[in-house]
């Protein structure tokens, strides 16, 4: 039992410097708003009250370029690849009904996220902050609705992201609109 002592103790240090640096590093995240991603020079996306898609590139001018610090992001999760109420990977999104009910918003106001660990969605646009290294980068997505494929370009991506339920922002960005038109939820 005393060969298995210094065993035990060193396994303990080792199991609380690892915890303690990942929780540091969790709580260095820095709050960041939406109009972090896009150039101080391009207009607040808005949700489009007809249909009609806008013509002409928008939003594929990307403004975060931070990757050594992670962040924290709020938004509504749009899934991608899921499992009943199971998440794998999502869609974070400035406003509930984007890209599915509604026009999606420009790239550089998309990011893909690829949870630690599946995400139990209890409701679609869910709002959430994701906590993570942002990584800039245009690339498209595919995703299934009930009205059929959709191909979205997204600016941003994050992998191995802690999600948890928001509980409040103060984002000025952050719509809470009906995704079935423009009452308030």
């Amino acid at each position: 039992m005393m060969k298995l002592r210094p065993f035990f103790l060193t396994f303990a240090m080792l199991a609380f410097g690892f915890a303690w640096l990942v929780s540091d590093t969790l709580a260095a995240a820095q709050p960041i708003f939406w109009s972090a991603l896009r150039p101080a020079d391009q207009a607040k996306a808005r949700v489009p009250l007809s249909g009609k898609a806008v013509s002409g590139p928008q939003g594929e001018t990307l403004a975060w370029h931070d990757e050594g610090h992670p962040v924290d992001l709020t938004g509504f999760v749009l899934p991608i690849d899921r499992d009943g109420d199971l998440v794998y990977e999502f869609m974070l999104v400035p406003w509930a009904g984007a890209c599915s009910h509604m026009p999606s918003p420009p790239p550089n106001q998309l990011v893909r996220v690829v949870p630690q660990e599946p995400l139990h969605l209890e409701r679609m646009y869910e709002t959430v902050t994701v906590t993570g290294t942002l990584r800039p980068g245009m690339d498209q997505a595919q995703f299934f609705m009930i009205d059929g494929v959709r191909v979205l370009a997204y600016g941003y991506s994050m992998s191995h992201a802690q999600v948890a339920k928001a509980m409040a922002t103060d984002d000025p960005d952050l719509l809470t609109l009906s995704p079935f038109g423009i009452l308030p939820r």
